[in-house]
């Protein structure tokens, strides 16, 4: 996935404002990036618009080892985003099984592949419970869960253990960590925590919508 001059502005005139300016970057395949900075840096715009659920304003993004738009070719990118985002009438089990569903996996197999990565995550117990009878941490877990479970080339994480205490925050990112070498998938993953973020081998740093002490990662094509 290659970023070229990204720029977000929001709002118009003397209000208008850069969330992202400039930006550009590289994800290649097996990529570990962890994207640091302050709240407000535009670590969380950067990652939706590397996913394609926003537009830049101006500047270009493709996806050359994705074969297209990620809206076009659904279960390529994954993302966990860093707000709640389960459905709220759904069991765990479901919420983990809707974007397989939504795509071309059978109703067993997304079952199947449901409870190992809720397994793996520690919270398989939790299969038959609705997101209103988790916490904010095992409903993170679960977000997770419903990203790794659909087996996507391009994982973008916004903060995925900000609501997790230190000892479950590096099992989660293990578990992360385990998928994408599987997969043979890129993991991004937007951080407060240095202890996180050191574990990635790759660091961006983002100030005021700009990338800083970018470090490229050599591989041998872009997700």
């Amino acid at each position: 996935m290659m970023c070229q001059n990204l720029t977000r502005t929001f709002g118009v005139g003397r209000t208008a404002k850069n969330t992202l300016a400039e930006v550009t970057c590289t994800v290649w395949p097996a990529a570990r990036i962890a994207v640091t900075g302050p709240s407000g840096s535009g670590k969380s715009t950067l990652l939706h618009v590397m996913a394609g659920l926003e537009s830049s304003s101006s500047g270009t993004v493709t996806w050359p080892g994705l074969d297209g738009h990620p809206l076009a070719r659904p279960g390529r990118i994954g993302v966990v985003f860093q707000g709640p985002s389960l459905v709220p009438a759904l069991t765990v089990s479901e919420n983990v099984a809707l974007p397989m569903l939504l795509g071309d996996t059978t109703r067993s197999d997304a079952a199947q592949r449901s409870r190992v990565a809720l397994d793996r995550l520690g919270i398989g117990d939790l299969a038959t419970s609705l997101p209103e009878e988790l916490s904010g941490g095992q409903a993170q877990r679960v977000a997770v869960a419903r990203v790794l479970a659909a087996a996507p080339r391009l994982i973008l994480a916004d903060e995925p253990t900000g609501q997790l205490d230190h000892q479950t925050a590096a099992m989660v990112l293990d578990v992360m960590l385990q998928t994408a070498d599987e997969l043979g998938a890129a993991l991004v993953v937007s951080t407060h925590d240095p202890e996180i973020a050191k574990r990635l081998a790759t660091r961006w740093t983002m100030r005021d919508g700009t990338l800083l002490d970018l470090q490229p990662v050599s591989a041998s094509e872009p997700r």
